[in-house]
C-alpha cells in the first residue's frame, strides 16, 4: 500500500454500490474498517464506538469516515465532530436521520402533517372523534417503509400501550400521490435535482409497483421543486446529496421526510442508465470533503422511464419471470432482487428483481406492468408497448 492514499474509516453493510463509488476513489483512498469485535457499535454514537475510534486514529489516523447507509450516519457525523473530518456533522446527521428532529426544524418552512413522540401521543394526543382521525405510526430513526403503520387514533392507542420504546406518530395524510426528490447540493444549495413519483403510495404496495421520472409538464413539478429547495436550504448542511419525500392530498402538498443519503431499491441504478448520474459516487466523494458536482446527470431522462419491483400478486401468483422479463420491449435493464422467488415481502423495498425501463409511451408503461404480473405475460398482453416516438 502506497503511503500516500488517504485513509477513510468505513461504517456499516458491505453495500454493493457503496463499495463499487469507493472503488473509483481507490488509487488515492484507503478504505478501511474497525477491527470485527468493534464493528457492531459501528451504527452506535457512544462510548465503545469512540474507544474503538480513538485506537484506530491513534495507530492508523484516517482523515475522513463513510457511511454506507442511513444507519450509520449519525455515528459517522458523531466522529466527524469529534475529530473535525469532512463531512456532515454530528448535529447535522441528526436532522436527517431523528425524524422527530426533522419535524421540530423544518415544520415551519414546508407544510407538514402534525406529529408527536409516542409518549406525548398517549398523554394528551388527538382522541376519538377530534379532527386527527388515523395516524401514521413509524420508528424514529428508520427509511424504506419499514415497521410504518397507518392506524385510526383509538386502535394506535392501543398498540403504543403495549410497545416498548420511543415511536414517531404523525397525522396520516390522504395519500393520493407520492412523489420523491433526488439530487446532490453543493453549499447548502440544491445543484442538481430529479423528481419522480411512484405508481402508488409506498403504503399501498401489495403486489408489483413502480416509480417513473415526473412527466415535465405535471403542474406540481414547479411546486416540487420549490419546496425541495427550501428543506436543503434549511438544513444548510455543506455539501452531499439527497432523497426528499411529498405527499399529495388531491389540493396540498406535504413534507414527507428527508434523507441525506441516495434512497435504496436500485435507485441509483436507475438514474445511472437513464441519466448517466452517478449519486452514489456523489454521496461517498461529499463524505471524503471532495467536489461532488462532477457525478450529476448528463441528459435529461426519456419519458416515460422508471422501474418496476417485481413481487407477488397479492392473490398468490407470482410475477413473470426475470429472464422473461429482460425481454420485454422497454426494458434497458434487469437488477437483482433480495427475495427468493415467492418470498412475502417483509416491507416495500422487498422485491425478487428489478426491471428497468426507459421512453415508453403511457399506454407501453401500462402494458409493462400488465406483462410483468402475469406469468402469461410474455405473449400477446406485450403487443404494442414501443417505445416513444
Amino acid at each position: 500500500m502506497s503511503e500516500s492514499r488517504t485513509r477513510v474509516l468505513v461504517l456499516g453493510r458491505d453495500k454493493e454500490w457503496a463499495r463499487r463509488a469507493m472503488d473509483t476513489f481507490s488509487d488515492t483512498h484507503e478504505f478501511v474498517r474497525l477491527p470485527a469485535d468493534a464493528e457492531r457499535h459501528g451504527g452506535l454514537p457512544g462510548p465503545e464506538l469512540l474507544r474503538a475510534a480513538d485506537e484506530l486514529m491513534a495507530r492508523r489516523p484516517f482523515a475522513a469516515v463513510v457511511a454506507t447507509s442511513e444507519s450509520t450516519m449519525l455515528a459517522a457525523g458523531f466522529l466527524r465532530s469529534q475529530y473535525g473530518l469532512p463531512g456532515l456533522d454530528y448535529a447535522q446527521s441528526l436532522l436527517v436521520t431523528n425524524k422527530w428532529r426533522m419535524r421540530g426544524r423544518l415544520s415551519s418552512v414546508v407544510p407538514s402533517p402534525r406529529a408527536w413522540l409516542s409518549g406525548r401521543f398517549l398523554a394528551d394526543g388527538p382522541r376519538d372523534g377530534a379532527d386527527v382521525t388515523e395516524v401514521v405510526v413509524k420508528p424514529i430513526a428508520s427509511s424504506a417503509s419499514r415497521d410504518v403503520r397507518r392506524m385510526p387514533v383509538g386502535r394506535a392507542r392501543d398498540w403504543l400501550a403495549g410497545q416498548d420504546g420511543l415511536w414517531l406518530v404523525e397525522e396520516a395524510v390522504a395519500v393520493e400521490r407520492e412523489f420523491h426528490c433526488d439530487g446532490a447540493f453543493h453549499a447548502g444549495r440544491v445543484s442538481w435535482l430529479v423528481i419522480s413519483e411512484y405508481d402508488r403510495p409506498a403504503l399501498q404496495t401489495a403486489g408489483t409497483w413502480g416509480t417513473s421520472f415526473l412527466r415535465r409538464d405535471d403542474p406540481l413539478r414547479p411546486r416540487l421543486t420549490e419546496l425541495t429547495h427550501r428543506v436543503i436550504e434549511e438544513l444548510d448542511a455543506g455539501d452531499g446529496v439527497f432523497h426528499v419525500e411529498f405527499l399529495y392530498d388531491g389540493a396540498r402538498l406535504s413534507f414527507g421526510e428527508v434523507g441525506m443519503r441516495p434512497a435504496g431499491a436500485g435507485w441509483g441504478e436507475l438514474l445511472r442508465v437513464t441519466t448517466g448520474a452517478d449519486i452514489w459516487g456523489a454521496f461517498v466523494a461529499t463524505q471524503l470533503g471532495m467536489d461532488g458536482l462532477g457525478f450529476a446527470p448528463l441528459r435529461p431522462a426519456a419519458e416515460i422511464s422508471g422501474m418496476l419491483w417485481a413481487r407477488p400478486n397479492p392473490d398468490g401468483s407470482l410475477p413473470l419471470p426475470a429472464a422473461q422479463a429482460g425481454r420485454l420491449p422497454g426494458v434497458v435493464l434487469i437488477g437483482e432482487g433480495n427475495r427468493a422467488r415467492g418470498a412475502d415481502p417483509t416491507n416495500s423495498c422487498d422485491f425478487e428483481y428489478r426491471a428497468y425501463f426507459e421512453g415508453l409511451t403511457p399506454e407501453g408503461a401500462d402494458r409493462l406492468r400488465a406483462a410483468v404480473t402475469t406469468q402469461s405475460g410474455a405473449g400477446p398482453v406485450t403487443t404494442g408497448i414501443g417505445t416513444a416516438g
